[in-house]
């Protein structure tokens, strides 16, 4: 047998390196400061003020939102792009605001890209679902990029017509609202979400969402979308560990099924079955690359406040949702 084959395949230094904190898989280099895997983090620490960061404080998050935590139990790699892929009436413009929320509850920050409303009007999700931004606007720890309003005919017509409430948001969130004066111009687009990115401090923490990819793809025509797409997944996800969530209603046969454009896929469908008179709706995770997810449907409502949720296989959906130990939970009315 061949010494290889011999070898105790145990680790000898279990041990974890003072600046990466990767494990040390050979003979440690050493300095009176610490152990380290390799010479070049032996002298990264002799030049840095501090370590590392621990791998998994920003490598992987967990959303927050109990429908897709239960199917990525283990959490959604930070450097990802994700498309929800969703039919109409499925709510997916409701599970990126509430992805945002998620990460503003975190105490990180986010940035919201808003393409098929005014600025106004995406914050006004937050509002229905009972979630108050404004501290959030007020600690600049919340962006929007306005690709919507310079699209309009008559601009200042818009700002005249607004109601009271839209025109106290509108103003309130003035200093965190980038404008986007030509959303058709990728570069534009891309520089803006930098700029915000900047301005927040954004690496290796926060989230970033599109409300849709079928809007921009009006703008910008199937090909200048793809390379936007692939731009910012490089500078933003892969270079600054910051995931981006976007929508699409595209479904299986459209964008991106191109191969390598993001890096996972949330479906989320309504289905022929009915429960309490109504059309259920159900996610799964198509693909996740560096995650274990559950190869398998989970059937969710929404409810303001709450926000998406899972419903048990069998649960009626007048009686409640299942708590997992038995018991039903029953819905508030809506």
């Amino acid at each position: 047998m061949s010494e290889r084959l011999q070898t105790d395949r145990t680790p000898q230094y279990p041990l974890e390196c003072d600046y990466c904190h990767y494990p040390i898989p050979a003979d440690p280099e050493e300095s009176e400061d610490g152990r380290y895997c390799s010479t070049a983090c032996l002298e990264a620490a002799a030049d840095a003020d501090s370590a590392m960061p621990e791998p998994d404080a920003y490598k992987r998050f967990i959303t927050g939102v109990e429908p897709l935590d239960s199917l990525v139990p283990n959490g959604i790699p930070a450097d990802s792009f994700l498309l929800l892929s969703g039919d109409e009436g499925t709510r997916s413009a409701e599970l990126g605001i509430e992805l945002a929320w998620r990460a503003l509850e975190r105490g990180e920050r986010a940035v919201v890209v808003s393409v098929a409303n005014p600025p106004t009007a995406t914050l006004e999700r937050f509002y229905a679902n009972g979630w108050n931004v404004l501290p959030a606007l007020e600690n600049d720890r919340l962006r929007i990029i306005d690709c919507f309003t310079h699209r309009l005919d008559d601009r200042e017509d818009y700002l005249d017509r607004r109601n009271d409430w839209s025109t106290f948001l509108g103003e309130a969130a003035d200093e965190a609202i980038v404008d986007v004066r030509d959303p058709s111009d990728r570069r534009e687009v891309a520089n803006s979400l930098h700029r915000a990115l900047d301005a927040l401090e954004m690496t290796e923490t926060g989230l970033v969402t599109i409300d849709s990819l079928d809007e921009l793809e009006s703008l910008l025509q199937e090909q200048l979308l793809r390379d936007l797409v692939r731009d910012i997944r490089a500078t933003v996800c892969k270079a600054r560990f910051v995931p981006i969530v976007a929508a699409t209603t595209a479904g299986r046969d459209g964008y991106p099924e191109d191969g390598h454009a993001v890096d996972g896929i949330v479906d989320l469908q309504l289905t022929e079955q009915t429960a309490a008179e109504t059309r259920l709706k159900r996610l799964a995770v198509r693909k996740l690359i560096g995650a274990e997810f559950l190869p398998q449907w989970v059937t969710y409502d929404h409810e303001p406040g709450r926000g998406l949720f899972a419903l048990s296989p069998n649960a009626d959906a007048r009686r409640g949702t299942d708590l997992g130990n038995g018991q039903l939970e029953p819905n508030r009315p809506r």
